[in-house]
C-alpha cells in the first residue's frame, strides 16, 4: 500500500506514520450509527479553528456522564420580567427575549460531568430567518459552536389544499410558523455534530448564559438532563415485545402532504412520475420534496399517518438523491418526534437518477417501528455526522495550505519571477514533508469515503484526487512553489479550492422525496409506472407540449393588460397570483404576465409593433435606450408619479431621466458595501475602513500576512464597466459629461485625482488585479476583506455555513471632506420598469406599475417569495420602506439602507457606452503599459467626444460637429428637476 510504503520510507515522521498505520475505522454496515472517516486526532496538527471544536474540546474532558439526571427550572425562577405563559399556550411562566437580550440561569448539580440541556421556547418574531442565541457556561463559551446556535422553528403551509393558477397548474403555498411551544436541544448548527451538544457542568453552582443573536422567542422551562445513548435495535424491539400483528395494508403518504418543517426553504415540486401520489398529464402537480431546499443539516420534515392498529411497521421512502455523485446522504428517522433506535440515527439514501423505493435496514433485515393507534408523525432531520471526520479534516488541510502559501508570500514578498530561482528548502525546511503529510490524509480521506459507495471512485472524490495530483506537481520541484502558488492555494484550480468545493458538498446533502409507505409487510408498491404507462403518458405530454402556451408571450385581449416579465417562473406565478386576488378585484383591470427569457426581444417586439404595455425586470439602462428611440413613455405625465417615486432613492432615477421625462422606475436594487472577516479583523487588530486612506493604512498589515483588499475591479477582465469605475469619478467630485452633454468630461482634476488613485491601488498599493470568485478567496481567508455585492451576499448566507458568525458588511469606503463628512457615491442599479409607448391603454398601465412597486405590495410580494421557496430567493427591491421589512438581519438593513442614500448610477447621453469603455482602456493603459494619467485621459476624451458628437447627430442634437439644441445631462444634483412637475419656462 502507498500510504504504508511513504510512511515507512521518512523516519522523520514516526508519530504522522503511527497514525496512518491505524488506518480508518472500518465503515460499518451502511445505515449504522455514526459511521465516520477517522483518522486518529490526536496525530493530526488541528487547524486554529477546530481547537476550539465540539468534539476536540469534549474529547479532552476528563469527567463522567451521570446518570438519571433531570433539573427543570422555571423561569419565575430566573426573573422578575417573566410573565404568565397561558395566554401563549404555555402553562408556566415564560421571558421574553429580542435581540442583544440574555438571561442568566443558575444550575446545581451534585456532580460534575457532562450534560444535555434544552429548553422550551416559541419563536414569536415575524422574521423568516431562524432565532439564534450565543450560550455561556459560567462565563465562557464552552466551544465555537456554542458562540451561533439557530433554534428550531415548525414552519406548516397556509393551507391543506393547494391553489391552482389561471393555467391549472398547482401553486406554491405560503407558511407561517405553528403556533406552539417547542421543546429544543442545541445542536451543532452545520448538523456536523449529529447528536445534541455536551455541556461540563462543575459540581455545585454553574452559571449559565442564553443571550439572542437575532429573532424574538418566549422562553420557558430550561432542563440540564443526562446525556442518553439510544436503545440498539434488539433493546427496541424488546420494549415492545407484546405488540400484536396489524392487519396487512399499506398507507402512502405523498410527499406534498407535509405536516411541518423547520426550515421554511424546504420547499415542494413537481415532478412528471405517472406513479406519483398525485399527477397530471397536462398540469404541473406540487408532488414531491425538493431536495435541493432539503439539504441544510438540522432541516427537519415531518409527515403525518394514521394507523388503526398499535404495532410494529416497515417504513418505505420513495427517494431519488442525485445531489452527491455515487454517494450517500444521510437522515435520521425519528417516530413521534423520538428516536427509536441507535441504527437510524443516521441512514444511508444513496445516490440514483430515478426514483427508487428504500427500506431502512442494516444489510441483514428491515427495521420495524412501532406505531401508536390513531396519529404518528414520522420525521426525517439531515444529519453531517458520518462526514464530520472527514470534513474537519480538509478544514485542517485547507488552512495548512493558506498558512503555507502566506509563509512563501512572506519569503518572497509576493513576487512571481519564472526566471527566479527560489532557495525555499533553506528557508522552509519541512516544506515537502508538509506536503506528503497532506497528500497521504488525504488519500486516506478518500480511501475512507469511497466506502460508502460502490463506485470505483465516487464523483464526490474525485476533486480530492486532482487536489492530490496538485499537490504531487508541487512536490516535483519544491523550491519553483513560490512561481506555481496557483497550484496551492490560489483560484480556482488550486488544491484548496477544490478541497473546499467537497467541504461545501459535505454540508449539502439533498434528497428529494415522493412519498412515504407504512405497511405490516415489506409488499410495497413499485417505485415506477410500468412502461407501457410511461410511454403513454410521454405521447400525450408531447402532443400536448403543442398546445402550452402557460405565461407564453402570444396574442391577449385588447381589454386585457399585457405584462412582459423577465424574472424566474416561480416568481411570475406568485405575481400572477398577487394580481388576480388583490389588483383585478380592486380595479377591474385584467392583467397577463407573460415570461420574458431574453429582454431583447422587447426591441424586435418594438420594431414589429408588438410589444407589451408594460415591461418588468429590464436592465436599468434599457428605459433610456427605448426613450431617446420614442419607445416609452414618460411616466410624470401619471397622476400620483411623485408619490410612486418617492420611496426610491434619487440617484437610481438618474438613468430613467431624458429631456424633461422621466422613463423608468427603478424595480429591484444591488449594493455594494464591504464584507470583511471578524475573526481576521479581530486577530490582526485592524479597523474597518470607511475611507481610502483607510484602505491603504491597513494594507501592509494584511499584506505582511499573505493577505490583501479586493475591489470588484479585479472582477473583470480588459472591460471594467461603469460599476466598477464610478464610485472613483462621483466621490471625488468628477462627471462623466459636459453640462450640454456635447463632451466627455474625463479630463478634469477632479477625474484625474479619482483616476490617480483608481491606478494606484493596483500598482502602488500592490490589489490583486484578477479574482475571478471573491467568494472562494474570502473563505479561505486570503482576502479577508473587500467590496461587493448582493451576489456575494447571498452565497455567504447560502454556501457558507462555516463562517457562519465570522463575517460582516459595513459601508463602502469613501473619501473625506472637509468637514468630516464621508461622500460613499457607488453604484446601485438593477432591473427596473417600463412603459411602452405603443400601447392602448397607458392610465392602466400606470396604475398596474404604480400598484406593483408600492411599499404594500412589495413587501408581500417578497415576504410570499421566501415563505413559499425559501429565504434564498431574496427579494431585493428598490422601495425603501418595503426593503426595511426584509426578513434580513437589522443591522445589514441599516448599513444597506444608510449605503444606498449614496446610490448613484451613470447618467446617460448618446454615445456613453464609448465613455465607459474609454474609461476602462485609461485605466488599462496607466496599470499595464505605465502611460502618463494625464495623457491616458486626453486620449479617452478624444475618442469619446467623436463618439458622442456622432451619436448626437443621429438624434438631432448636433450637426457636423456643432450643436442644434440642449441636451439636459441628468445627475444627482439636478435629478430634482424632473421628479417634480415644473413649468416649461
Amino acid at each position: 500500500m502507498r500510504i504504508l510504503k511513504k510512511a515507512l520510507a521518512h523516519k522523520g515522521k514516526t508519530l504522522f506514520s503511527v497514525a496512518l498505520l491505524a488506518l480508518l475505522a472500518s465503515f460499518a454496515l451502511r445505515g449504522h450509527g455514526e459511521t465516520d472517516v477517522t483518522i486518529d486526532p490526536d496525530n493530526i496538527r488541528p487547524a486554529e479553528k477546530l481547537e476550539h471544536s465540539h468534539s476536540n474540546v469534549v474529547r479532552g474532558w476528563d469527567a463522567e456522564r451521570p446518570t438519571d439526571v433531570r433539573i427543570e427550572i422555571g423561569m419565575d425562577e430566573v426573573s422578575d420580567d417573566a410573565f404568565d405563559g397561558t395566554e401563549h399556550g404555555y402553562a408556566k411562566d415564560v421571558l421574553e427575549l429580542s435581540r442583544n437580550d440574555a438571561v442568566t440561569i443558575d444550575v446545581y448539580v451534585e456532580n460534575r460531568g457532562i450534560y444535555h440541556v434544552s429548553f422550551d421556547q416559541k419563536d414569536i418574531g415575524q422574521s423568516i430567518l431562524p432565532s439564534r442565541i450565543a450560550f455561556k457556561v459560567n462565563g465562557e463559551h464552552p466551544f465555537q459552536e456554542s458562540e451561533s446556535i439557530e433554534l428550531p422553528t415548525h414552519w406548516e403551509f397556509d393551507r391543506t389544499e393547494f391553489q391552482t393558477d389561471r393555467y391549472g397548474h398547482e401553486i406554491m403555498p405560503t407558511s407561517s410558523k405553528r403556533d406552539a411551544f417547542i421543546p429544543t436541544h442545541l445542536y451543532d448548527t452545520t448538523a456536523l455534530n449529529s447528536r445534541p451538544l455536551e455541556f461540563l457542568l462543575e459540581e455545585g453552582w454553574n452559571t449559565v448564559e442564553i443571550t439572542m443573536l437575532a429573532g424574538n422567542i418566549l422562553l420557558g422551562d430550561f432542563r440540564v438532563e443526562s446525556v442518553k445513548d439510544h436503545l440498539d435495535y434488539e433493546s427496541y424491539l424488546s420494549l415492545h415485545e407484546d405488540a400484536s400483528p396489524v392487519a396487512k395494508n399499506t398507507i402512502t403518504v405523498g410527499a406534498e402532504n407535509m405536516s411541518w418543517r423547520t426550515n421554511p426553504s424546504t420547499r415542494l415540486t413537481n415532478v412528471r412520475d405517472a406513479s406519483a401520489t398525485s399527477y397530471d398529464t397536462r398540469h404541473l402537480r406540487l408532488n414531491a420534496l425538493d431536495g435541493q431546499s432539503f439539504r441544510k443539516g438540522n432541516d427537519i420534515v415531518t409527515y403525518s399517518v394514521e394507523v388503526e392498529e398499535a404495532g410494529f411497521y416497515h417504513l418505505a421512502f420513495k427517494y431519488r438523491q442525485d445531489h452527491m455523485m455515487d454517494m450517500p446522504t444521510f437522515r435520521e428517522i425519528r417516530i413521534n418526534n423520538e428516536v427509536p433506535f441507535e441504527e437510524v440515527t443516521a441512514v444511508p439514501f444513496h445516490y440514483t437518477r430515478t426514483f427508487e423505493n428504500f427500506i431502512p435496514n442494516d444489510g441483514d433485515r428491515y427495521f420495524q417501528f412501532y406505531l401508536e393507534e390513531g396519529h404518528n408523525e414520522i420525521s426525517l432531520r439531515a444529519v453531517m455526522g458520518p462526514y464530520r471526520n472527514a470534513y474537519e479534516h480538509l478544514v485542517v488541510l485547507m488552512e495548512e495550505m493558506t498558512e503555507l502559501s502566506l509563509e512563501v508570500k512572506r519569503l518572497t514578498g509576493g513576487v512571481t519571477d519564472r526566471y527566479r530561482t527560489w532557495r525555499l528548502r533553506r528557508y522552509i525546511p519541512d516544506v515537502e514533508e508538509r506536503i506528503e503529510a497532506w497528500i497521504e490524509t488525504l488519500e486516506h480521506v478518500a480511501e475512507g469515503l469511497s466506502k460508502y459507495s460502490p463506485a470505483a471512485e465516487p464523483g464526490e472524490v474525485t476533486n480530492i484526487t486532482i487536489a492530490i495530483e496538485q499537490l504531487e506537481k508541487l512536490l516535483t520541484d519544491a523550491d519553483e512553489i513560490p512561481n506555481r502558488l496557483r497550484l496551492l492555494a490560489e483560484g480556482d484550480n488550486s488544491a484548496a479550492a477544490f478541497l473546499g468545493t467537497v467541504i461545501q458538498n459535505l454540508l449539502e446533502n439533498g434528497l428529494t422525496l415522493e412519498s412515504i409507505h407504512v405497511s405490516s409487510t415489506t409488499d410495497f408498491p413499485a417505485s415506477r409506472a410500468n412502461i407501457f404507462v410511461r410511454s403513454y403518458e410521454s405521447t400525450k405530454r408531447f402532443f400536448l407540449s403543442f398546445t402550452v402556451d402557460d405565461y407564453q408571450i402570444g396574442d391577449t385581449d385588447e381589454d386585457v393588460l399585457e405584462v412582459w416579465v423577465n424574472h424566474p417562473r416561480q416568481y411570475v406565478e406568485i405575481m400572477q397570483q398577487l394580481v388576480d386576488t388583490q389588483f383585478t378585484p380592486a380595479t377591474g383591470i385584467d392583467v397577463k404576465l407573460s415570461l420574458m427569457p431574453d429582454e431583447n426581444k422587447l426591441i424586435l417586439a418594438n420594431a414589429a409593433g408588438t410589444a407589451p404595455d408594460v415591461a418588468l425586470g429590464v436592465n436599468h439602462w434599457l428605459p433610456y435606450e427605448f426613450a431617446i428611440r420614442n419607445a416609452s413613455l414618460d411616466l410624470r405625465q401619471f397622476e400620483g408619479y411623485e408619490e410612486t417615486v418617492d420611496v426610491f432613492a434619487p440617484g437610481m432615477m438618474v438613468p430613467y431621466a431624458f429631456e424633461e421625462g422621466m422613463y423608468g422606475l427603478p424595480q429591484t436594487q444591488n449594493f455594494w458595501v464591504t464584507f470583511y472577516r471578524t475573526d481576521v479583523v479581530e486577530s490582526l487588530d485592524i479597523p474597518v475602513p470607511e475611507t481610502w486612506d483607510e484602505v491603504t493604512s491597513i494594507l501592509p498589515e494584511l499584506q505582511r500576512h499573505g493577505m490583501n483588499y479586493y475591489h470588484p475591479m479585479a472582477l473583470h477582465g480588459g472591460f471594467k464597466p461603469f460599476v466598477a469605475t464610478i464610485p472613483f469619478i462621483y466621490q471625488f467630485g468628477g462627471e462623466l459629461y459636459s453640462e450640454d452633454g456635447m463632451r466627455a468630461a474625463l479630463n478634469t482634476e477632479e477625474m484625474l485625482e479619482g483616476m490617480n488613485l483608481m491606478t494606484e491601488l493596483f500598482t502602488i498599493y500592490n490589489l490583486p488585479k484578477q479574482v475571478p470568485n471573491f467568494y472562494n478567496h474570502f473563505r479561505f481567508g486570503t482576502l479577508p476583506i473587500g467590496i461587493s455585492d448582493l451576489a456575494t451576499y447571498l452565497q455567504l448566507t447560502v454556501a457558507a455555513p462555516e463562517l457562519q458568525g465570522k463575517w460582516e458588511i459595513a459601508l463602502h469606503p469613501g473619501v473625506e471632506q472637509s468637514d468630516g463628512e464621508i461622500i460613499r457615491w457607488a453604484a446601485s442599479g438593477a432591473q427596473s420598469s417600463m412603459i411602452l409607448s405603443n400601447t392602448e391603454q397607458p392610465d392602466k398601465s400606470w396604475e398596474f406599475l404604480s400598484w406593483w412597486m408600492s411599499t404594500t405590495i412589495q413587501t408581500e410580494f417578497a415576504h410570499r417569495l421566501q415563505t413559499a421557496f425559501g429565504t434564498e430567493f431574496l427579494w431585493n427591491t428598490a422601495n425603501l420602506e418595503a426593503f426595511r421589512d426584509i426578513p434580513l438581519p437589522p443591522h445589514h438593513i441599516d448599513v444597506i439602507l444608510e449605503q444606498w442614500e449614496f446610490a448613484l448610477e451613470a447618467s446617460r447621453v448618446p454615445g456613453a457606452y464609448m465613455v465607459e469603455r474609454e474609461i476602462s482602456n485609461a485605466w488599462n493603459k496607466i496599470v499595464f503599459d505605465d502611460v502618463n494619467p494625464r495623457i491616458a485621459l486626453d486620449e479617452a476624451v478624444r475618442v469619446s467626444n467623436r463618439e458622442i458628437i456622432y451619436r448626437m447627430e443621429e438624434f438631432g442634437y448636433a450637426w457636423r460637429g456643432e450643436p442644434l439644441r440642449d441636451y439636459r445631462v441628468p445627475t444627482i444634483r439636478n435629478i430634482d428637476y424632473w421628479l417634480k412637475e415644473h413649468d416649461d419656462d
